[in-house]
Protein backbone atom coordinates (compact mmCIF):
# COMPACT_ATOMS: atom_id res chain seq x y z
CA UNK A 1 0.00 0.00 0.00
CA UNK A 2 1.42 3.21 -0.64
CA UNK A 3 2.19 5.48 2.09
CA UNK A 4 0.87 8.73 2.88
CA UNK A 5 3.07 11.39 1.91
CA UNK A 6 3.83 9.55 -1.45
CA UNK A 7 -0.08 10.04 -1.77
CA UNK A 8 0.12 13.43 -0.36
CA UNK A 9 2.68 14.74 -2.51
CA UNK A 10 1.26 12.96 -5.72
CA UNK A 11 -1.98 14.93 -5.08
CA UNK A 12 -0.61 18.42 -4.42
CA UNK A 13 1.20 18.13 -7.19
CA UNK A 14 -1.36 17.38 -9.54
CA UNK A 15 -3.63 20.09 -8.01
CA UNK A 16 -1.05 22.53 -7.75
CA UNK A 17 -2.19 25.22 -10.72
CA UNK A 18 -5.59 25.21 -9.45
CA UNK A 19 -4.74 25.80 -5.96
CA UNK A 20 -5.40 29.33 -6.03
CA UNK A 21 -8.24 29.36 -8.21
CA UNK A 22 -10.01 33.00 -6.93
CA UNK A 23 -13.22 32.04 -4.79
CA UNK A 24 -11.27 29.14 -2.39
CA UNK A 25 -8.00 31.64 -2.21
CA UNK A 26 -10.03 34.67 -0.72
CA UNK A 27 -12.15 33.06 1.19
CA UNK A 28 -8.96 30.89 2.65
CA UNK A 29 -6.73 34.29 3.31
CA UNK A 30 -10.03 36.01 4.98
CA UNK A 31 -9.52 32.63 7.55
CA UNK A 32 -5.81 33.37 7.80
CA UNK A 33 -5.85 37.07 8.09
CA UNK A 34 -7.93 36.19 11.46
CA UNK A 35 -5.72 33.81 12.52
CA UNK A 36 -3.05 36.68 11.98
CA UNK A 37 -5.06 39.02 14.13
CA UNK A 38 -5.03 36.53 16.87
CA UNK A 39 -1.11 37.07 17.30
CA UNK A 40 1.35 39.34 17.99
CA UNK A 41 4.11 39.07 15.04
CA UNK A 42 6.83 40.48 16.34
CA UNK A 43 9.59 41.94 13.62
CA UNK A 44 12.69 39.99 12.88
CA UNK A 45 10.95 37.24 13.92
CA UNK A 46 11.81 33.78 12.46
CA UNK A 47 8.55 31.93 10.97
CA UNK A 48 8.11 28.34 9.73
CA UNK A 49 4.80 27.56 7.73
CA UNK A 50 4.92 24.09 7.64
CA UNK A 51 3.07 22.68 4.45
CA UNK A 52 3.08 26.03 2.48
CA UNK A 53 1.55 25.10 -0.77
CA UNK A 54 1.80 27.73 -2.62
CA UNK A 55 2.72 29.98 -0.18
CA UNK A 56 0.02 32.11 0.20
CA UNK A 57 0.21 32.80 4.30
CA UNK A 58 3.73 33.84 3.76
CA UNK A 59 3.23 35.88 0.83
CA UNK A 60 0.81 37.55 3.51
CA UNK A 61 3.28 37.34 6.21
CA UNK A 62 5.88 39.47 4.38
CA UNK A 63 3.75 42.15 3.35
CA UNK A 64 2.30 42.51 6.93
CA UNK A 65 5.87 41.97 8.69
CA UNK A 66 8.46 42.75 6.09
CA UNK A 67 11.29 42.21 8.53
CA UNK A 68 10.57 38.55 9.40
CA UNK A 69 13.00 35.83 8.39
CA UNK A 70 10.11 32.92 6.83
CA UNK A 71 11.15 29.93 6.13
CA UNK A 72 8.42 26.93 4.22
CA UNK A 73 8.43 23.21 3.74
CA UNK A 74 6.19 21.35 1.71
CA UNK A 75 6.67 17.79 0.61
CA UNK A 76 4.76 19.17 -3.13
CA UNK A 77 7.60 20.56 -5.30
CA UNK A 78 5.29 22.12 -8.00
CA UNK A 79 3.37 23.70 -4.84
CA UNK A 80 7.37 25.02 -3.68
CA UNK A 81 7.65 26.20 -7.14
CA UNK A 82 4.64 28.57 -7.35
CA UNK A 83 5.62 29.22 -3.58
CA UNK A 84 9.22 30.56 -4.86
CA UNK A 85 7.48 32.95 -7.25
CA UNK A 86 5.26 34.49 -4.93
CA UNK A 87 7.82 34.95 -1.89
CA UNK A 88 11.79 35.03 -3.92
CA UNK A 89 13.26 36.31 0.00
CA UNK A 90 11.55 33.60 1.77
CA UNK A 91 13.62 30.14 2.76
CA UNK A 92 11.56 27.21 1.19
CA UNK A 93 12.65 23.25 1.61
CA UNK A 94 11.47 20.14 0.03
CA UNK A 95 10.53 18.95 3.52
CA UNK A 96 7.94 16.91 5.46
CA UNK A 97 6.73 17.86 9.18
CA UNK A 98 7.89 14.70 10.68
CA UNK A 99 11.41 15.63 9.19
CA UNK A 100 12.00 19.38 10.83
CA UNK A 101 14.83 18.67 13.21
CA UNK A 102 15.59 22.08 14.29
CA UNK A 103 15.53 23.14 17.64
CA UNK A 104 13.95 26.08 19.64
CA UNK A 105 14.83 28.09 16.55
CA UNK A 106 11.48 29.30 15.26
CA UNK A 107 9.49 32.10 17.20
CA UNK A 108 6.05 31.22 15.37
CA UNK A 109 4.50 28.36 13.41
CA UNK A 110 2.24 28.17 11.38
CA UNK A 111 0.27 24.90 9.81
CA UNK A 112 -2.78 25.89 7.43
CA UNK A 113 -5.22 23.53 5.72
CA UNK A 114 -2.29 20.92 6.14
CA UNK A 115 -2.61 19.09 9.15
CA UNK A 116 -5.13 16.66 8.34
CA UNK A 117 -3.16 15.47 5.77
CA UNK A 118 0.31 14.76 8.43
CA UNK A 119 0.98 10.78 8.60
CA UNK A 120 2.18 10.86 12.18
CA UNK A 121 0.01 14.20 13.74
CA UNK A 122 1.54 13.29 17.06
CA UNK A 123 5.21 13.44 15.85
CA UNK A 124 4.58 16.45 14.09
CA UNK A 125 3.67 18.25 17.24
CA UNK A 126 6.37 17.23 19.34
CA UNK A 127 9.00 18.12 16.21
CA UNK A 128 6.74 21.73 16.50
CA UNK A 129 6.99 22.28 20.24
CA UNK A 130 11.01 21.42 19.78
CA UNK A 131 11.27 24.19 16.98
CA UNK A 132 10.08 26.92 18.80
CA UNK A 133 11.86 28.56 20.92
CA UNK A 134 10.72 29.32 24.50
CA UNK A 135 7.32 31.34 24.91
CA UNK A 136 7.08 30.73 20.87
CA UNK A 137 3.78 30.24 19.37
CA UNK A 138 2.10 27.58 17.20
CA UNK A 139 -0.96 28.32 15.19
CA UNK A 140 -3.37 25.89 13.48
CA UNK A 141 -5.42 26.95 10.95
CA UNK A 142 -7.98 23.54 9.83
CA UNK A 143 -11.27 22.07 9.05
CA UNK A 144 -13.97 20.89 11.39
CA UNK A 145 -17.09 19.28 9.70
CA UNK A 146 -18.71 18.51 13.02
CA UNK A 147 -19.98 15.07 12.03
CA UNK A 148 -18.99 15.29 8.76
CA UNK A 149 -15.19 15.20 9.52
CA UNK A 150 -15.58 11.07 9.43
CA UNK A 151 -16.41 11.54 5.59
CA UNK A 152 -14.39 13.45 4.58
CA UNK A 153 -11.37 11.41 6.20
CA UNK A 154 -12.82 8.87 3.83
CA UNK A 155 -13.18 10.28 0.69
CA UNK A 156 -10.11 13.11 0.59
CA UNK A 157 -7.27 11.40 -1.26
CA UNK A 158 -3.90 11.65 1.73
CA UNK A 159 -6.74 12.27 4.46
CA UNK A 160 -4.67 11.11 7.50
CA UNK A 161 -7.25 12.46 10.48
CA UNK A 162 -9.90 15.18 10.34
CA UNK A 163 -9.57 16.49 13.90
CA UNK A 164 -12.24 18.60 15.73
CA UNK A 165 -12.16 21.55 18.13
CA UNK A 166 -11.88 19.66 21.02
CA UNK A 167 -9.41 17.36 19.82
CA UNK A 168 -6.91 20.11 18.74
CA UNK A 169 -7.16 21.59 22.34
CA UNK A 170 -5.84 18.20 23.94
CA UNK A 171 -3.18 17.77 21.62
CA UNK A 172 -2.17 21.22 22.20
CA UNK A 173 -2.30 20.55 26.11
CA UNK A 174 -0.68 17.11 25.72
CA UNK A 175 2.61 18.56 23.61
CA UNK A 176 2.89 20.86 27.00
CA UNK A 177 1.30 23.98 24.79
CA UNK A 178 -0.01 26.43 27.14
CA UNK A 179 -2.30 29.83 26.59
CA UNK A 180 -4.07 28.14 24.41
CA UNK A 181 -7.02 29.79 22.49
CA UNK A 182 -9.88 28.79 19.99
CA UNK A 183 -11.98 30.44 17.30
CA UNK A 184 -14.02 29.18 14.12
CA UNK A 185 -14.50 31.10 11.15
CA UNK A 186 -16.55 30.91 8.10
CA UNK A 187 -18.20 27.63 10.02
CA UNK A 188 -16.08 25.12 9.16
CA UNK A 189 -12.51 26.24 9.74
CA UNK A 190 -10.78 26.13 13.13
CA UNK A 191 -7.78 28.34 14.48
CA UNK A 192 -5.95 26.75 17.55
CA UNK A 193 -2.99 29.14 18.68
CA UNK A 194 -0.68 27.85 21.85
CA UNK A 195 2.56 28.90 23.40
CA UNK A 196 5.52 26.59 24.27
CA UNK A 197 6.44 27.00 28.05
CA UNK A 198 9.30 29.17 29.26
CA UNK A 199 11.87 27.09 30.89
CA UNK A 200 12.62 28.24 34.67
Amino acid sequence: MEDLIKKNKRFFDKISKYYDFRLFKKWQESVKKVALEMIDIKNNSKILDAGCGTGSLLSMLKKLKPNTKLYGIDISPKMLKIAKKKVKSANLKLSSVEEINKKEFYDYIFSSDAFHHYENQNLAMQNFYRALKQEGHLTIIDFDFGIFNYLLHKIEPGNSKMNSSSDFKNLFKEHGFYEIKQKRVSLVNIITIGKKKKNI
